[in-house]
């Protein structure tokens, strides 16, 4: 009950973080287990445009908060306000982040697609 694995039906999303049963408002936090073939589990990401060194000395002050950024229930990026490069906190240090450089694939039918998966779909462009 209180992690919201009943009907769906009345269920609210509150802020990606859970779902409130109809208008009582009882935030149900966590993701019930028969959702999870269907979807991910989404994560806060913070962006902070700071000194890394800053960022991390900060989330450090207290060691039940550095938890939620070091087992990565939040994501956290830093944008260096003089350099302007991204860097990703991960293992519990801050590393540069690069891009993807992937190209989009084309197809003409999506159908086919949905019919031959079970997991999620990557990014298409679909000719028509």
């Amino acid at each position: 009950q209180k992690l919201g694995a009943s009907t769906k039906l009345p269920h609210n999303v509150m802020g990606l973080i859970g779902v409130a049963n109809g208008i009582d408002g009882d935030l149900r936090p966590g993701l019930p287990s028969q959702m999870i073939e269907v979807h991910d589990p989404i994560r806060l990401m913070l962006i902070v445009e700071h000194y890394p060194e800053i960022i991390l000395k900060t989330i450090q002050l207290l060691p039940e908060v550095y938890e939620w950024y070091k087992n990565e229930w939040i994501h956290l990026v830093s944008i260096h306000p003089e350099s302007r490069e991204l860097k990703v906190f991960k293992d519990g240090e801050f590393t540069l982040y690069t891009p993807l450089n992937n190209v989009i694939k084309h197809i003409s039918k999506m159908e086919s697609k949905v019919e031959t998966t079970h997991n999620n779909l990557p990014v298409f462009i679909i000719n028509r």
